[in-house]
């Protein structure tokens, strides 16, 4: 399959592929990109992320009843993330859940759009719902990091808000339209701005103009694993259940049944959960797959790793059996005589369990 190209690639000076697009890897600096996007605000060509439109009265009652978390009583301009899990509460995607209203928006991972249209279709039998993949027609940009609602001109919420919500706006930027929906990326502020293609560039100038630093793969690569964010492909699919991988906060123990329910509730009430993504320090070099080990023996596995940023240390996410991923624990990495990974933390971009 021949690889798309982004769309923005202007001052692009290295290139790398990702998720079937051929994205810039660096702008200007991979040091000064993630930077701003940690610091003050960051903007990158995100298209590659999936998006569907749903049509029909009965599509947020299908993803409550096939999903982890409430979804069915969103009002328009609200959302959510949930995953879709298998009957044996493995993860197929995490969504995100967007009510516009007349058309319920779901955000995928790259490549899993058409995945998520036939698990959904398997269980659509009397429902009144049309899914589409949109991901062509539209254009999605990600403004990340702490000044990116100042510079959209957007007034800080009245409350932070939850981990596993998205809050949704029309905006008009340099003249040109955008719906605005924030998502944050860990701890970090972050926009997904999805407009028309051929409006594309002219946000981005805008944006770029007044403050936002364009910032490539290799930059936002190490802001996710920096920021503790699984992504699909390393840390989630159906090898891994939301338990493990860290997406807790994205599961409603007391919305009742969905695909998965069953598996995933007995995990969590038995405890009987094998292993946990936590966020990893090492002191010397590693690389995705390499194991990690206890007392000689295999423990967990290097799932990610980031290119060392501004604080020049490198950082990942692995899996780790759970009796050992506790914060502060030492393990040795396989192949190195002398290097070690430290637990930092658990992953849980969504936040912890719900009360």
């Amino acid at each position: 399959m021949a690889l798309q190209e982004s769309s923005l690639q202007t001052g692009a000076a290295i290139f790398v592929e990702r998720h079937g697009f051929q994205l810039p890897a660096v702008y200007s600096n991979f040091v000064a990109e993630y930077s701003a996007a940690t610091t003050t605000v960051a903007i990158h060509d995100a298209s590659y992320m999936g998006r569907l439109k749903a049509i029909g009265e009965d599509g947020l009652d299908l993803l409550n009843r096939m999903s982890t978390n409430k979804v069915v009583d969103l009002s328009a301009g609200e959302g959510a993330v949930t995953v879709l899990t298998t009957d044996r509460g493995r993860i197929i995607d995490v969504l995100g859940v967007v009510n516009q209203g007349d058309h319920v928006i779901l955000l995928t991972s790259p490549g899993r759009q058409q995945a998520v249209i036939d698990w959904l279709d398997k269980y659509t039998i009397m429902e009144d719902l049309v899914i589409n993949d949109v991901s062509s027609e539209t254009t999605m940009l990600a403004l990340v990091g702490p000044d990116a609602g100042n510079l959209l001109g957007l007034k800080a919420a009245p409350k932070p808000i939850s981990p596993d919500e998205l809050t949704i706006q029309s905006l008009n930027l340099g003249g040109l339209d955008v719906l605005a929906i924030e998502q944050p990326l860990g701890t970090l502020s972050r926009y997904w701005l999805i407009t028309e293609p051929d409006a594309a560039s002219g946000v981005w100038q805008h944006l770029t103009e007044i403050g936002a630093t364009p910032v490539g793969a290799t930059g936002m690569d190490a802001v996710r694993v920096n920021f503790a964010v699984p992504e699909f492909g390393p840390e989630l699919g159906e090898p891994f259940n939301p338990l493990e991988a860290g997406l807790i906060g994205s599961v409603d123990f007391t919305k009742g049944c969905y695909i998965g329910q069953e598996v995933i509730a007995r995990l969590d009430s038995y405890k009987k959960i094998q292993k946990y993504l936590v966020s990893l320090r090492f002191d010397t070099t590693a690389n995705p797959g390499d194991e990690l080990m206890q007392d000689g023996q295999p423990v967990g596995t290097v799932t990610s790793v980031a290119p060392e940023a501004t604080d020049g240390v490198l950082k990942g996410l692995g899996y780790v059996k759970a009796a050992m991923a506790i914060p502060g624990t030492q393990l040795d990495i396989t192949g190195s005589e002398t290097g070690s990974a430290e637990i930092l933390a658990f992953a849980q971009p969504y936040g912890p369990a719900k009360d």
